[in-house]
């Protein structure tokens, strides 16, 4: 009995430690870190902390290693002679502690040989040498075209609140997931209907084990599709597309004009955003023919055109520039024609109820823009 509330009083203070230590780890954050990576560590000039997408690693070491050394070609300094090692811990305990979905996801490829005619379980897995491994930053499981072998992906499950949770997955091959040494689903699409197995399973806060065992017809490339998805129906994929080239990147203004076409957050599907020399971003609405914002110290964190990816919108980021919005042309219909860059100014052409109009984008003073129809 005295080694049982021993245990329970060890336990309970190493959690008293590590909260007082994210507490620390926010404090921290919100003082210094807060600048590159945003409020609620969803990215800016810095990469979001909360996504799946983890380029330099996702584990405590890897996240306490570039605190301590920086990252080489990025604006992430070192800070080992700035804080101490326990407050540089503290902010990874506070990162760590945001974290929600799949991570830490190890990748390994077998030969097709050893698993014949057998059941796929993590003991079977553990018996044999893989192929090969891979660490994989974006958190999904994913394999070059014509693949043609069996993968295992194994991770960490980040639950901030409990509840009940369920796999979707498409029938493919044959296919093993587990969760915290249980078999969650089966499916074989050789075998009979009766094997199928796919259980709704609750979930504590906390991290889980998550191991997922697949196996493509052979001459295929992986068409396997499988998510997590909660009760309330949100849901994390857990395969994908690689993601490598593809990467989200910060775009800003530079010697000459340019345009961004993308979703971006706040914004009608059909905005130009125009990227002026002075540091000067310009939304213009080409369904309506107005300036919508403006901004000055302007960049856009831009996301990839994936699909496991451009759910997230883009984002525009700067000092809002007040009473920048402006009617350009009146009338019913219009429709984008062509844009130009022209040094450091923009030429917009647009049809307004089909007469074709003209619009020059420029930069004024430091902080400013200039708008003339031609």
């Amino acid at each position: 009995m005295n080694s049982i509330r021993f245990l329970f009083v060890f336990l309970a203070g190493l959690s008293f430690i590590h909260a007082n230590s994210a507490q620390r780890g926010q404090e921290i954050y919100s003082q210094i870190c807060v600048t590159c990576h945003g409020p609620n560590l969803d990215g800016g000039i810095g990469p979001s902390l909360v996504d799946a997408y983890w380029k330099y690693g996702d584990t405590p070491e890897a996240i306490m290693r570039a605190i301590t050394k920086g990252i080489n070609g990025t604006e992430m300094i070192a800070y080992e002679y700035v804080y101490s090692e326990e407050d540089r811990q503290a902010v990874t305990d506070f990162i760590l502690d945001k974290q929600e979905g799949n991570r830490q996801t190890l990748r390994s490829f077998y030969a097709r040989d050893y698993f014949k005619g057998k059941r796929f379980s993590p003991e079977l897995f553990d018996s044999v040498e893989s192929t090969s491994q891979e660490i994989l930053p974006e958190n999904f499981l994913y394999t070059k075209r014509a693949f043609d072998g069996i993968v295992r992906g194994q991770s960490k499950l980040f639950i901030k609140q409990a509840g009940k949770y369920r796999f979707n997955v498409n029938p493919i091959g044959r296919t093993s997931i587990w969760v915290n040494g249980e078999e969650i689903h089966y499916a074989d699409v050789e075998k009979s209907k009766d094997t199928y197995l796919n259980k709704e399973f609750h979930l504590e806060p906390g991290i889980h084990q998550l191991d997922i065992m697949h196996e493509e017809p052979t001459g295929h490339s992986m068409r396997f599709n499988a998510r997590i998805r909660k009760s309330t129906g949100e849901y994390w994929m857990l395969t994908g597309k690689s993601l490598e080239g593809n990467t989200p990147k910060i775009v800003r203004p530079e010697t000459e004009a340019k345009v961004v076409r993308k979703w971006i957050d706040g914004l009608p599907p059909r905005t130009l955003l125009v990227l002026l020399p002075n540091q000067v971003m310009v939304a213009y609405d080409s369904a309506s023919g107005q300036v919508l914002k403006a901004w000055k110290s302007a960049l856009i964190n831009q996301t990839p055109s994936l699909d496991s990816r451009s759910q997230n919108k883009s984002v525009a980021k700067g000092q809002e520039i007040s009473g920048a919005q402006q009617t350009i042309f009146k009338g019913k219909e219009f429709s984008l024609k062509s844009y130009e860059p022209a040094g450091d100014s923009l030429f917009i052409s647009t049809l307004v109820d089909g007469v074709n109009k003209r619009v020059k984008v420029s930069p004024e003073g430091t902080d400013s823009f200039s708008i003339s129809v031609q």
